[in-house]
């Protein structure tokens, strides 16, 4: 049964993820990227806030450079680079090339991490990177650009830069210090580039786009983080990784129902490129040292 339940936090996590390149690219049309980001962040720290401060424990000035380095460039600068993408490509490429990411955590757990890479993880970024440049297909599809893909490239790079550095911080701190600070050095790091787009007339803003905001700043952060997490306590990471497919899914779903965005034909070779890179990480992290996952993908 708890695997089940696991099984169930982790596919409604990925779902939910999916779900915010739609959100967002409706939410962007009146709030800057910069702006958004700055507004899920202080919004995720209101609810993490209380639960640190009533488990806070000692760290070392080393835990919180981690910190500082996982949530400047890990989390911060990733979210600004997925809602620039999101913004200038469409919802479906948007959650499918950043769920290359696992392939690329591959490469940066040698220096973090001081993991091995082997030929088969070398075989799987590559199929990752060709599946994002066949998305592309000849010339701009759907309203997609090369500055989005290449947005949203940087967004899986910076994504799996904040996964393998948190999970050498966890190695000495639980996840409630991870998660607080993280997003805490990534909000006080996009505060300055962040201020003129938070004075905007919310007050103007309709039901319907504060929902859209709520979904972003609290659903697919906090509530997505925690069951994401709880999901990998019930299920081995092995299992739990596959979960990840289920994004781009709900993503691409989502933008044709919703938005009514085209699929390229491009889009389906690309997505079994990126499937099968992301399917050989996954399967050679299984057969050599499963790990713990500590925070989620994406969004």
């Amino acid at each position: 049964m708890s695997t089940m339940r696991g099984a169930l936090a982790l596919g409604l996590a990925a779902a939910i993820w999916g779900g915010v390149y739609v959100v967002s690219r409706v939410v962007l049309r009146f709030i800057p990227p910069v702006p958004l980001v700055a507004i899920r962040l202080a919004m995720t720290l209101a609810v993490l806030a209380p639960i640190y401060l009533s488990r806070r424990r000692r760290a070392t000035a080393r835990d919180y450079l981690l910190a500082l380095l996982s949530g400047t460039l890990g989390f911060g600068l990733s979210l600004v680079l997925q809602f620039y993408g999101t913004a200038w490509s469409s919802a479906h490429i948007g959650s499918l090339i950043t769920s290359s990411a696992p392939a690329f955590i591959v490469v940066l757990a040698v220096p973090v991490l001081g993991e091995r890479v082997r030929p088969p993880q070398l075989v799987a970024l590559a199929l990752a990177l060709a599946g994002a440049v066949v998305v592309m297909g000849p010339g701009s599809q759907g309203g997609t650009s090369m500055r989005g893909v290449l947005a949203l490239l940087g967004a899986a790079v910076t994504w799996a830069l904040y996964t393998v550095v948190n999970r050498r911080l966890a190695r000495t701190q639980d996840l409630t210090f991870v998660n607080f600070w993280t997003a805490a050095f990534a909000f006080f790091f996009l505060l300055p580039f962040a201020a003129k787009g938070l004075v905007l007339p919310y007050a103007t803003f309709s039901p319907a786009l504060w929902l859209g905001i709520v979904y972003i700043g609290l659903i697919s952060t906090t509530l997505a983080m925690y069951l994401w997490n709880y999901g990998f306590t019930q299920v081995p990471a092995a299992t739990g990784g596959l979960f990840l497919f289920v994004q781009p899914v709900v993503g691409t779903v989502l933008g044709v129902l919703v938005l009514g965005e085209h699929l390229s034909v491009w889009l389906w070779p690309g997505a079994v490129l990126i499937s099968l890179g992301v399917l050989i990480s996954l399967r050679q992290e299984a057969a050599t040292k499963p790990s713990a996952v500590v925070g989620p993908t994406l969004d």
